[in-house]
């Protein structure tokens, strides 16, 4: 079992078996990250939480083969976040499967008492996303794609948990050689069909060029989609895949 004190909720887990531990970390260590990168140092600081995110959702996804970074149709696999994993699709104003969100209410003072919306549902902006039933988000951070950081604070409803606002200016990390900027977040875990409210607010108006770092573990099926589109009314489902 894992427990996770900031979420307030226990997971099951199912071991990986040796060879699959041995090819988890003969690919962690070829990830495609520099190895100069605080990214990729950050990353690393995080593996133990990744491992148990993977044993979980393993236990989660029907205790599946787990095949790693190419994974077959009905292995498990594991891949970065990608927008269409977290419903980020259908609208190009916050983002069509890219990683471009602007604050809806532009013109407002960013400290108003009003957050925005950044990971909802893709049908309805103060909704809650609900993850695809063969996917298991593991967030590890957050990522601002400019030089000139806006990123104030973010809060954070998972399932029945409501995580309390979290200052991310207070933990901003600046790579030096890249010009990004990553805010590390408490340990969660978003299980299949949960349901994710992620909103977000910044010291000043306009445009937020956000990522969410961590990974995606799901059936290599769900991977392999080259895009993703609204399914029913808040969670997504798979496009076109890779080989088509």
């Amino acid at each position: 079992m894992v427990e996770l004190d900031v979420q307030h909720e226990t997971f099951a887990v199912t071991a990986l078996t040796p060879e699959e531990q041995e090819l988890f970390n003969t690919q962690w260590n070829a990830l495609f990250f520099p190895p100069w990168s605080l990214e990729r140092e950050l990353i690393n600081s995080r593996m133990a939480v990744v491992e148990q995110g993977i044993s979980a959702a393993k236990n989660s996804l029907d205790e599946r083969k787990f095949g790693g970074f190419n994974a077959g149709a009905n292995e498990l696999g594991i891949s970065t976040i990608r927008p269409g994993h977290v419903g980020l699709v259908g609208d190009t104003a916050e983002g069509d499967n890219t990683w471009v969100w602007t604050r809806r209410n532009a013109t407002a003072p960013a400290d108003d008492a009003a957050y925005d919306c950044w990971i909802h549902s893709p049908s309805a902006a103060a909704t809650a996303f609900s993850l695809n039933r063969n996917e298991f988000v593991i967030p590890l951070y957050i990522v601002e794609q400019s030089t000139s950081p806006k990123l104030q604070t973010v809060k954070i409803d998972i399932g029945r948990s409501d995580v309390l606002y979290y200052d991310c200016a207070a933990n901003q990390l600046k790579d030096e050689r890249s010009g990004i900027s990553l805010y590390p977040l408490p340990a969660t875990f978003w299980g299949p069909t949960i349901d994710v409210l992620i909103s977000i607010q910044a010291s000043v108006a306009g445009a937020v060029t956000l990522r969410l770092g961590g990974f995606c573990v799901a059936l290599g099926t769900f991977l392999n989609a080259s895009s993703y589109v609204v399914n029913e009314t808040n969670s997504v489902t798979t496009y076109v895949t890779a080989c088509d």
